[in-house]
């Protein structure tokens, strides 16, 4: 979803959201090829998206008259689509534990997170596709602040003040906020969801008395700062304060709207950052076993490199030949 405030896109925004998308897969795939030094706090562009989620629900239903089904339905017009579809494709590319898939699909499918089944506490939430978890929680928190929506100043600012201390603890007893798609961190992936979220909604409301904005060039070279870091012994700490100082800061300073290149350049971004999201898993997956099917063995740079490219070109593809056409039938369904 893009941001408007007057009429307006808030394009700077949408480029870091795509900043932010790349980010996430990089991290991913670096994990995955054994290359954790690739991005190191990727994870934490997650927390970048939760917070502009709190920002751009607020604008565009904050004051909004529309019931709280109605809202449920336009957020999952805009997210199901992608969510179905990638369900559907990582049925068909799981390989082990091929007997669970039939009850993965329909939870996955429904988006039902698998709290209270395996023995193993760290399995993930969505097996079908493990970055789901945040498209769960950011739907969750949604449909939990929609009926707060107009809550006062005040109590914005206790949930707040009262978060802080929890999310301090969290951070520092895990090392970080390194978690969300297992069911052993379930709750603790709430808060921090949570919290993001809460910090874009105040974002929101304290937007009218701030009046500086930072050109979308030097937020993004801040946001890959930031996922590029190394970790350090006080990476609990860093944690904290990218997710309760400089990502609002960000959300705060992208208001200044690029011109020309640069200004279509971040309305793809924009366009393509959820699809990137929620596609990368599938894609690296499908593009692996046609690689090991071909005879290739590890995981080599050129690969990656590749996979990447296919990924971001793929996900470009499924983006204006079905996300678009779907969620516009399904907006005209609705009236």
């Amino acid at each position: 979803m893009r941001v408007f405030e007057a009429g307006r896109r808030y394009e700077a925004l949408d480029g870091l959201r795509g900043v932010a998308a790349v980010g996430v897969m990089l991290y991913h795939i670096g994990s995955w090829t054994g290359r954790p030094w690739l991005v190191p706090h990727g994870y934490l562009a997650v927390d970048f998206f939760f917070c502009l989620s709190g920002f751009v629900l607020a604008h565009a239903y904050g004051a909004r008259e529309i019931s709280w089904l109605g809202f449920m339905r336009q957020r999952l017009v805009r997210l199901w689509p992608l969510i179905a579809l990638t369900m559907l494709g990582g049925a068909m590319v799981i390989i082990q534990h091929r007997e669970s898939v039939p009850g993965w699909l329909a939870l996955g499918l429904l988006m039902v997170p698998r709290v209270w089944i395996d023995q193993n506490g760290f399995s993930p939430l969505f097996p079908l596709n493990p970055p789901a978890w945040s498209l769960f929680f950011e739907l969750a928190v949604g449909a939990a602040w929609f009926p707060l929506r107009r809550l006062g100043v005040m109590g914005h600012v206790l949930m707040v003040v009262l978060l802080l201390p929890v999310m301090i603890y969290v951070a520092h007893g895990m090392g970080g906020v390194l978690t969300g798609w297992d069911r052993g961190t379930f709750v603790i992936s709430f808060l921090r969801t949570l919290f993001a979220f809460l910090l874009g909604w105040g974002c929101y409301r304290i937007q009218a008395f701030t009046r500086w904005s930072l050109p979308v060039w030097l937020l993004a070279l801040v946001l890959c700062a930031v996922v590029c870091a190394p970790w350090t012994p006080l990476n609990w700490l860093y944690d904290f304060v990218c997710i309760s100082v400089v990502f609002p800061l960000m959300v705060l300073a992208g208001r200044r709207d690029p011109k020309g290149f640069a200004g279509e350049a971040c309305r793809a971004a924009g366009a393509i950052s959820y699809p990137l999201y929620a596609l990368h898993w599938l894609g690296w997956e499908l593009l692996l076993r046609a690689y090991r099917a071909l005879g290739g063995e590890g995981y080599p740079v050129g690969f990656a490199i590749v996979a990447m490219v296919m990924i971001v070109v793929g996900s470009w593809a499924v983006l204006k030949v079905y996300d678009e056409p779907v969620r516009r039938r399904l907006r005209a369904l609705g009236g």
